[in-house]
């Protein structure tokens, strides 16, 4: 699973109510959840990386986007709604390594 990318309902502060996002699922931890990077459409984001159907090894991606690298959270397998593409093995590592080199910020 790690590399894909799905539709997941993420809740807003309140706990109640959610949207069905897109995120990148980059790291399974030791509770079986995932680690993921969320999609943005809004490209002022400094820590951004802009998002192309040129990173997928299949799936689609409609509409241009951004992961918002400095914007990581954890997720349970149950909150996963769709999965719509998974990303190729050359970009995951690009997108690992922006990771890492905001971490050393």
């Amino acid at each position: 699973m790690v590399g894909s990318i799905y539709l997941a309902k993420i809740y807003f502060t309140d706990g109640v109510k959610f949207k069905l996002r897109p995120i990148l699922l980059i790291k399974e931890n030791s509770f079986g959840d995932y680690i993921y990077i969320p999609f943005t459409t809004n490209s002022k984001n400094k820590n951004s990386m802009k998002f192309t159907n040129d990173f997928l090894q299949n799936g689609n991606f409609n509409k241009d986007s951004y992961l918002i690298i400095d914007k990581t959270c954890t997720i349970q397998k149950s909150l996963l709604d769709k999965k719509i593409a998974h990303i190729n093995e050359s970009s995951l590592f690009d997108i690992y390594d922006r990771y890492c080199n905001f971490l050393k910020v």
